[in-house]
């Protein structure tokens, strides 16, 4: 995307655009613009996909390193925890059966690992070489280095989880198509979480909302934007539910990036947090949320 135009409505037209840092890897600026009908954002400009890969090399970014130096890493990995209990409490709320469910971008495996010892036939695609041997060493088993690899096989799937993933995939049609595609024609269910550009968080944040992560977030969806994508390719948005413990997390990171020092980063993130989910209760915009398609 060389100038803006919306791929989920078409629109042209943008909100004023602002300047956000990768702090991760490049220290480079990009610009975060926003629909002005359905509030989808678009980092731009996006580097090439053949260049992408070199804004993933560092070891702060932590779903491809399993690191837990620092206090927000090893808080990252208790909470990991008990998101994945939730994670496939929703799974299996929705899912038709318990049978195949395929995880894409699932880093170093450790909600696949979950998933197999509760019963799941289980499949996995993850384009980074070191978090997909780290994985492939947890579950034991192959997985795909990319999508297009898995579609060359035929499989398709009851249930496909993308968890904060979709956001930094290209080409948001012809993605979320490829994802229809591979699930199951009859009672197939796509689960996408996504940060909310929306939420108190990130509106309080703004440059230094830690969830923008540009460049590798490449888009920022808005509930009503997610509507708009699951109604132009014939799917159904049927369950939106909170990641209440995102707010926080999100919300520390957040801190760090405006230059707060580590104590006062906890506790200003912990409040910021709370206060977004407390507004969250009353608009539903909560920091993430996942949305459940059919």
């Amino acid at each position: 995307m060389k100038s803006f135009q919306c791929p989920v409505c078409g629109n042209t037209t943008s909100v004023s655009p602002f300047q956000c840092k990768d702090y991760t890897v490049s220290k480079e600026s990009f610009g975060i613009y926003t629909c002005e009908k359905c509030r989808y954002a678009a980092t731009l400009p996006q580097p090439a996909p053949q260049d992408i890969g070199n804004y993933y090399l560092s070891e702060e970014y932590i779903s491809h390193s399993d690191t837990k130096k620092g206090i927000v890493n090893r808080l990252y990995h208790i909470v990991r925890k008990r998101n994945t209990k939730d994670k496939l409490a929703v799974v299996s709320r929705f899912a038709a059966v318990r049978g195949s469910l395929l995880d894409v971008g699932c880093g170093t495996g450790y909600f696949l690992s979950v998933c197999r010892q509760n019963g799941w036939q289980i499949e996995g695609v993850e384009l980074s070489n070191s978090a997909r041997a780290v994985a492939e060493g947890r579950i034991g088993q192959p997985l795909f280095p990319s999508i297009a690899a898995l579609e060359e096989t035929g499989k398709r799937f009851d249930v496909i989880t993308l968890w904060h993933v979709f956001e930094h995939l290209y080409d948001v049609n012809a993605s979320f198509l490829q994802l229809k595609h591979l699930l199951k024609p009859e009672g197939g269910t796509l689960i996408l979480a996504l940060p909310n550009p929306l939420s108190a968080d990130a509106v309080y944040y703004r440059e230094y909302w830690a969830a923008y992560d540009v460049p590798r977030h490449l888009s920022h969806f808005s509930p009503e934007s997610i509507r708009l994508l699951a109604e132009k390719h014939r799917m159904k948005v049927a369950a939106i539910i909170p990641m209440k413990f995102d707010a926080f997390y999100i919300s520390m990171l957040s801190e760090g990036l405006k230059g707060s020092g580590k104590l006062k980063a906890f506790f200003n993130g912990f409040r910021h947090g709370y206060l977004s989910n407390h507004k969250a209760g009353k608009d539903g915009n909560y920091s993430s949320l996942i949305y459940v398609f059919k």
